[in-house]
């Protein structure tokens, strides 16, 4: 789920805060990365599930 956009540095593209949920759509953690690298989701695709791995 997109948070919030926020302005990059000078000369680069602006920003996506992204919530990231499980299969039963609980918040697991949010994260920053470049708007260049959200796509939307389209009515065409199938989600998948995978045991989520901790490190430790």
């Amino acid at each position: 789920m997109l948070v919030e956009l926020v302005p990059g540095p000078p000369g680069q593209p602006l920003g996506a805060v992204l919530e990231v949920f499980n299969g039963i759509g609980q918040s697991i953690c949010v994260t920053s990365v470049s708007i260049e690298d959200v796509e939307p989701l389209t009515a065409d695709e199938v989600l998948s599930v995978r045991p989520l791995s901790r490190a430790g």
